[in-house]
């Protein structure tokens, strides 16, 4: 394998990585944002309501 396979192989394998994380990833920072908003409005500051979306 030459150089160029090499970079190529490991670029795609970059690309395929975030495909299949970003949505997982996109999803659970809209939980957090939204459970962090819903704090912020009632102003709960209770440490297991922040706790349960990382589950």
């Amino acid at each position: 394998m030459n150089a160029e396979t090499v970079l190529t192989t490991g670029r795609d394998a970059l690309v395929m990585l975030l495909m299949v994380s970003m949505p997982v990833l996109l999803v659970v920072l809209a939980v957090g944002l939204v459970v962090s908003i819903f704090q912020a409005i009632t102003q709960i500051n209770e440490a297991t309501l922040a706790f349960v979306p990382k589950l």
